[in-house]
């Protein structure tokens, strides 16, 4: 997609790939508009995968994974959701475990509060479910030693990260230091395309136009009574759809389904 201009670098050390990738990716660099340039073109999901791909291996590594992992959609404050409102993965071996990637990935729970890139080993260690030593290992036994995580805070639908897979510890730790705010603004542009192109998860409930259009007004203040005269419904219709939406998302009040709805991307001002 676009000219890989480091992959003379491949073979060589940890240290040579990280500075070239410093040059490439720093914005006052003729490169780095070509980067973001080809990500604004990309307008379909295959060809966001191909650029995350690219991109990938254009700073050393083997692919990359994209993951949503959005807001708490349970009413339970002290649970956490297993499955992401979003996936895309440049590895077809990753397709099984996509729905409870959460669950899987240790790095998920930390991407919550994170704001800066950070390198991460598939070393297995204390303190971590079966679960996730089992997935550290499979990731161990397919090449992946090492890579960098790269959190995105979306204040409005949830953080996200892209995480950067292959097999250089020292390297991807290189990288994650001298290169991480440019690492994050790729970054924060993958997301806010891949909010345009990269589907919602199977079980996140869907709304229809007419309940999404009800909901936008709710959360802009008005009234049955005023949702009904710009929609041209009845009261009574308004409180249905209103209603409707709520079953869907699991809200006990009107405010909580606007909330929800507007945390998950199923409805836009």
């Amino acid at each position: 997609m676009f000219t890989n201009k480091l992959a003379s670098n491949r073979g060589h050390d940890a240290k040579t790939v990280v500075e070239a990738s410093t040059l490439f990716l720093r914005p006052g660099n003729a490169n780095h508009p070509d980067i973001l340039a080809t990500l604004k073109a990309s307008r379909s999901l295959s060809r966001l995968r191909d650029w995350l791909l690219d991109y990938a291996r254009l700073l050393g590594f083997y692919g990359a994974r994209y993951i949503h992992v959005g807001n708490f959609w349970t009413n339970e404050p002290d649970s956490s959701p297993h499955h992401p409102l979003r996936f895309l993965t440049t590895s077809p071996r990753d397709a099984d475990d996509a729905d409870d990637w959460l669950v899987r990935d240790p790095c998920a729970a930390q991407v919550r509060t994170a704001i800066a890139p950070f390198a991460y080993s598939t070393r297995t260690k204390a303190g971590l479910d079966p679960i996730q030593r089992i997935w550290l290992e499979n990731e161990r036994a397919r090449g992946v030693s090492a890579g960098i995580i790269i959190p995105v805070q979306d204040s409005i639908q949830g953080p996200a990260y892209i995480s950067l897979f292959g097999n250089d510890e020292t390297g991807s730790r290189d990288m994650a230091e001298r290169c991480g705010p440019d690492l994050a603004f790729a970054a924060a542009h993958f997301h806010a395309k891949a909010k345009q192109f990269v589907p919602l998860a199977d079980w996140v409930p869907r709304l229809s136009a007419r309940e999404q259009q009800v909901l936008r007004l709710a959360s802009m203040g008005y009234t049955y009574a005023q949702s009904g005269e710009a929609l041209g419904l009845s009261e009574k219709a308004i409180d249905y759809h209103l209603r409707n939406a709520s079953d869907k998302l699991g809200a006990q009040s009107k405010l909580r389904a606007v909330v929800l709805a507007f945390a998950h991307g199923l409805a836009t001002v």
